[in-house]
């Protein structure tokens, strides 16, 4: 049987299955937070787990074993700027069954009206349909769309099955990209580039979005919305037009439906992968987002590179135990990894949920490491190594954080200013999530570098143990009113 393996997933190509892994075996279930070395407290399994705490396989779809459609018997041409390939490729997926693919060779394919049935999708995904391009360095859907709402190039609504693989999706839009977070402009293109929700609250299910390129977009790239068992596999996207405030320029996104928790409705946001993907974070406001109640999800083995504001951010709407691990995340000015968002004067946010699980991850020249605040509850961070830059300002920081374990971590500090783990207090964001951590336990640590070592600022019933301080700036300070137990480093 075939395999193709990719960085923590295994795709069999025959009876396909997607799942995480740990270890030299692939089909190796993986470990959950309460079985790691930094495991002294009961916290809920996070990541590919059901509500028993399960492992969970995430199917995705098989490879075509029906009819090929190619869009160029039916019209389209693949020269740039000889009119709208749109109706052809249409036309190829209204007829394709389950089981077909519907084929681009490679070029570009001027997409230049939306679809009969959504006036604001250029093309719409079939059941069980794969559409495939040439590779995403050879097939290109360029679009005409240009601000308009909920416009997207590629949007599958209720669907079960259906792949996208082997394309760039992009669009017309000439003009500067965004690069100001307290700027709304300048915008164009389409909305979306790859949109993957719900329909008449189904969400889709056994989705894959495989070697796909995403650019000249304005709000998401690929976005995944009340769906469950979506794959974002070796993808990349950059070049937002925008990355003002409002829900711009976000790279990839998951996301639930606001203020739902309910894991038996049919567009409950879980079991999502999105692994082994590409941000150029030049011009996105975020590389990965997690949004809204979404929950058991894997974000694995991404790089991002850059970013205007915190590259993985769990967004302060009350994600809960999510799995972040082995991503590489380098030349953030701000958070590489953020759990607990303020929000703007539209949308205002405050708490991620509780019990997500940040570790193994590689995050490199970011002003912050890790981030948890506005009382997000519950986060495990263990076994990431953090590596400051000039003018990096922390290495792990925990305001209102209750019950945070803090573990066998490696942070290494470039200056005199950096710390290496900083608990302090929380101002909140006009009086929502303020407060002091609690309960927090700081184990295992090695903190090294020209930097300071750990300061408690504020915070009850902190403990500090076992941890190794070997720094040239000061190695252990605790304030006045905080409440540690411990010894120093």
């Amino acid at each position: 049987m075939a395999v193709l393996r990719r960085c923590g997933i295994v795709v069999w190509l025959l009876a396909v299955t997607l799942t995480a892994c740990t270890g030299d075996d692939p089909a190796a279930p993986g470990s959950t937070p309460e079985e790691t070395a930094i495991g002294r407290r009961a916290v809920p399994p996070a990541g590919l787990v059901d509500a028993d705490g399960r492992r969970v396989e995430v199917p995705v779809p098989t490879g075509p074993t029906g009819r090929t459609f190619d869009v160029m018997n039916l019209g389209a041409d693949p020269e740039p700027g000889t009119g709208d390939d749109a109706p052809a490729i249409r036309e190829a997926l209204a007829t394709a069954e389950a089981g077909d693919e519907v084929v681009l060779p490679a070029g570009v394919y001027d997409l230049r009206s939306a679809d009969p049935d959504d006036e604001s999708a250029n093309l719409l995904l079939a059941d069980g349909v794969l559409l495939r391009g040439a590779g995403s360095g050879a097939t290109v859907l360029r679009s005409s769309f240009d601000g308009e709402d909920d416009s997207a190039v590629v949007r599958g609504e209720g669907v079960e099955g259906a792949s996208v693989r082997g394309l760039t999706v992009t669009s017309e839009y000439e003009g500067r990209l965004g690069t100001d977070p307290d700027e709304k402009g300048p915008g164009g293109g389409p909305m979306y580039g790859v949109q993957i929700g719900e329909d008449d609250g189904e969400g889709s299910r056994r989705v894959l979005v495989d070697d796909v390129s995403v650019e000249l977009f304005q709000r998401h790239g690929i976005t995944v919305k009340a769906s469950r068992e979506v794959t974002v596999t070796g993808c990349r996207v950059a070049d937002a037009t925008t990355v003002g405030p409002g829900g711009s320029g976000y790279g990839i996104v998951v996301e639930g439906k606001s203020d739902q928790r309910d894991p038996d409705a049919g567009n409950d946001s879980r079991h999502n992968v999105v692994v082994d993907n590409h941000l150029d974070g030049t011009h996105l406001r975020h590389g990965v987002l997690l949004q809204f109640p979404t929950h058991n999800n894997l974000i694995a083995d991404n790089v991002v590179e850059g970013g205007v504001r915190d590259a993985i951010d769990l967004h302060g709407e009350g994600e809960y135990l999510n799995e972040i691990r082995g991503n590489t995340v380098t030349g953030v000015d701000a958070a590489a990894v953020a759990l607990g968002n303020p929000g703007g004067e539209k949308n205002e946010h405050d708490a991620s949920g509780e019990g997500n699980w940040i570790h193994d991850n590689r995050l490199v020249g970011n002003d912050q490491g890790v981030l948890v605040i506005l009382g997000t509850p519950d986060t495990v961070i263990e076994d990431n190594e953090v590596v400051g830059r000039s003018g990096s300002a922390v290495g792990i920081e925990l305001r209102n954080a209750p019950g945070t374990v803090v573990g066998d971590n490696t942070i290494s500090g470039a200056t005199e200013g950096f710390w290496g783990i900083l608990v302090a207090e929380d101002d909140g964001s006009e009086g929502r999530g303020a407060g002091v951590a609690s309960d927090v336990l700081i184990a295992g640590n090695l903190v090294t570098g020209r930097a300071n070592g750990i300061t408690v600022e504020a915070g009850t019933g902190i403990t500090v143990e076992d941890n190794t301080v070997e720094v040239q700036g000061v190695p252990w300070r605790v304030s006045e009113g905080a409440e540690v137990d411990g010894v120093p480093p």
